[in-house]
Order: C-alpha cells, then structure tokens, then sequence
C-alpha cells in the first residue's frame, strides 16, 4: 500500500479530511509535522500540503512554510519523480517554494496573489471568497500524475475558499508557455465549460482561468480548490494519484514534455528608490502590542542563517489630497473614523509637508515625536517599502473615505508595508550585501504580486 505523507505546518486545518480521501481511495495517508526529522521523509511514496493558514498567512500566504528546511527535502524527492500535490494553502506553498511551475533550480516565476473580485458595478469586492465553483480539466490524459482519471474537457464542481488564490506572473509569455506544454491541468469555467474571465466564473482573477498548475514533469500539482472537499472529484483526483503510483510510467506520463523550463526570472536588485506624489501625505502605523509577525519573519531570517538581523514592521498609508485643506484636521477625522487603523491597539505617525507628528488617541491630537534613543551600536537600518499590485486595499479604503466620510479632498489612498531591517554591521558595503541576500530570500515580497522601494 502507497504511503502518503500529509505534511502539518502550524495553521494548516484540513490534514483530516485529506486523510480520510485518500485513505478512502486506497492509499494510506500519515500526518508528519513540520519539526519532524526531515530525513524521514524519504520512505514515503508522495507528499501532500493541504489548505488552511499555515503560520496565520503571516507576510502573505505560504512564504514562512516554504522557507521552511523541510520543503528542501520535498523538493529533493520531487526531483526525484515523487509525486506532490498542494491544495489551497499547500498551493501557495509549493508557488512559493518554486516548486511550481518549476523553472530550473525552482526559482521563483509566479505568484498567488490577492483575489481579484470585481462586480458588475466596478466595484472591488472583498478579497476572501468562499463558495463552490466550476472549473475542468485541461490537460490532456498521461500529463499529470493527479488527473489521470479526469476526462480532458470534464467539468468539475467543488468548494474555494481563499482569498489568495489569483495566479500570477510577470514573466512576459510564461502562461502561454504553460499552456502550451500542457501544464494548465484545470481552469474555472461556468457550469456548461465556457470560460470567461469575469467575476463570478472566474472567482478570483487568475490569469487565464488556472485553477492548477503542474510542473513539467506532471509529478507535482498546486491546486486552488478543495476537491478533497467534494467526494467524486476527490475520488478521481486521488485515485489518479494511487493509479500514476501502481503504474510508475503512467501511461506516458512526460511523453513528448519538457521537464524544464528556462524561463528567465524577474530581477529584483537593485531595488528602486521610493518617490511619494508631489500632494501626499504619508502615515506609519504601528502595533502597540505585540507584532507577531515582526517576530515570525525574524524567526525565519534565523533560520535561514541571520541570526542577529532584526526587524520592525509597520503599516505604510501614502494619502494623496487636492486644493489646501487643513490637514491636521484631515488626518485627525479619518484616524478617528476608524477606517485605516484601531487605535486601542495602534498608533500612527504622519508625515506632514513641514514636519513629523504622532497622533494622541486619548487627548485626540497631534503631538511632537519623542526624541529616539540612539541606536547606532544596533547596525546599519535600512527601509523596505513592500506595495502590493494593483493595490485593491488602497482603492478599496480611497472609496470608503470619500463616500462615507464625504471627503472629496482626498484623491486616493495606497497602501503598503514597511519594514526596518537592522544588520549588525558598522560596514555600508556589507550591509548592502547582506540586503541583497536578504532580498534574494523572497521572504519580504514576491515580485509577481508586489513592489518593493528603498525609504
């Protein structure tokens, strides 16, 4: 009997039922956690990640799993023909890790960026999407190990629930590439096949429909719906996978296909230098408890062999305004409304055209910045301004402004994060290297899916 090892990173929610399906299906599924000794990964005869937050989608889903030691073992084994196959967030995972769509050394060619959900009306819906879908099969028989048993053309039903689930590269021709050597394995569709790209057929923007992809050997799936959800598309699905197992050749599993591809990755140093608009006002806004994922990302960074790196993180608002408001008066009414920040547990700086204010909740005002300790025996500091794109939460909060709050002087709203990334060095030429190495992890941002600038 095939074994299966279902991968548990802290968050996941789903490891049961994907258990159950392919148990059901005559394999036998085994949970292993992500501290287990990788090594013993090895004797498992495919891997699955299944949905769920893995580390609360801290920084955005699926980045802290995928630097995780243990996907290097799972990349290892699926160099070596073993089947993986990721669902939901296990998706964003293998998308992360490089894994798929598999370019040369799984360098990082694409993203699965923030749903895209536009109603009729033009309005911007919404990120988060939890309903059932159509989607079919476009791959053709023999090209992956998980669709061996779906029809090329079958139209599928089964549940979403994401809300960072748009595939998405800015590798000029990648997707056509893909199609073309049949690595598209399903694609949303309405109920009668047609595929259309507007919401609601197309649930979350992807770019041509994908709802899964597979790398080019056909041994490794990122699929966004949760077919281990609906009980016949999770039996075909995971009896492909029992089937391709009892059959290692599968019928002509990579026959006339590429099991590379030589896409160039998109470069990401040096990194352009930030430029507000000429009528903007920035604010940075700050936890006052906590900051969990500051301290996540450090974990990572430690992980990964930066031990003494330290960060900080905070929300970045660039607010754009007309005419010659009162701009104190501005800031102190839309803090107030509650619509960019929760002061019970924030606190906000602004830029303002002249000086630097922070904002007193209690006595609802803007006072003067305390003078800051000096900090130069910490290290060399350096600003990273991370944007998504397109910004749907910026336009989204723009809108909220100038129709409920009636403040037509506002002209628009982006938001962003940014991080002060501290390195233990006294030496600018070290610490720029170290930046770009930093920078290479992708852990701060993806570049399929978001802009990054110096401060």
């Amino acid at each position: 009997m095939h074994k299966i090892a279902i991968i548990q990173f802290p968050g996941l929610n789903t490891e049961y039922e994907t258990r159950r399906e392919i148990n059901r299906c005559g394999m036998r599924g085994e949970f292993f956690r992500w501290n287990d000794l990788p090594e013993k990964l090895a004797k498992y005869d495919g891997y699955v990640i299944g949905g769920g937050f893995s580390y609360e989608d801290r920084g955005r889903a699926g980045i802290i799993a995928a630097l995780d030691p243990i996907m290097e073992v799972i990349k290892t084994q699926a160099g070596q023909g073993k089947p993986v196959l990721g669902i939901c967030n296990g998706a964003q995972i293998l998308v992360e890790s490089g894994l798929i769509p598999g370019i040369d050394g799984n360098k990082l060619a694409m993203a699965l960026a923030r749903n895209k959900r536009i109603n009729g009306n033009g309005e911007i819906l919404g990120s988060y999407y939890n309903a059932w879908v159509s989607f079919k099969c476009t791959s053709s028989k023999g090209s992956c190990m998980f669709t061996k048993n779906f029809n090329e053309g079958e139209i599928i039903q089964a549940p979403i629930a994401h809300g960072e689930g748009r595939f998405a590269t800015d590798i000029p021709d990648l997707m056509l590439y893909l199609k073309a050597k049949d690595q598209m394995a399903f694609r949303y569709c309405d109920e009668t096949g047609v595929i259309t790209d507007n919401f609601p057929v197309n649930p979350n923007g992807a770019m041509f429909n994908v709802a899964a992809l597979s790398n080019p050997a056909g041994n490794v799936m990122a699929i966004m719906p949760h077919l281990e959800r609906a009980s016949k598309a999770s039996e075909k699905l995971f009896t492909s996978l029992r089937d391709s197992l009892n059959d290692r050749k599968a019928e002509g599993l990579g026959k006339n296909r590429v099991h590379h591809l030589n896409a160039k990755p998109i470069s990401l140093w040096p990194l352009s230098v930030f430029q507000p608009q000429a009528k903007s006002l920035q604010m940075m806004i700050a936890l006052i408890i906590t900051d969990n994922e500051a301290e996540t990302f450090e974990m990572t960074l430690k992980n990964l062999g930066w031990p003494k790196v330290t960060l900080k993180r905070a929300s970045h608002i660039e607010l754009g305004y007309q005419g010659k408001p009162d701009l104190p008066k501005v800031m102190s009414k839309i803090i107030k409304s509650g619509l960019l920040l929760n002061t019970n547990k924030e606190w906000a700086t602004v830029q303002f055209p002249k000086e630097k204010l922070t904002y007193d909740a209690k006595r609802e005002k803007f006072l003067p910045i305390p003078k800051a300790e000096n900090t130069d025996d910490a290290g060399i500091t350096f600003r990273l301004l991370v944007r998504e794109k397109p910004d749907f939460v910026g336009t989204a909060k723009a809108s909220a402004i100038q129709k409920r709050l009636k403040m037509s002087e506002v002209t628009g709203v982006l938001t962003g994060t940014l991080w002060e990334i501290t390195i233990p060095t006294k030496s600018q030429k070290v610490a720029q290297e170290e930046l770009k190495k930093l920078v290479s992890t992708h852990l701060f941002f993806n570049p399929h899916r978001q802009s990054a600038f110096i401060i």
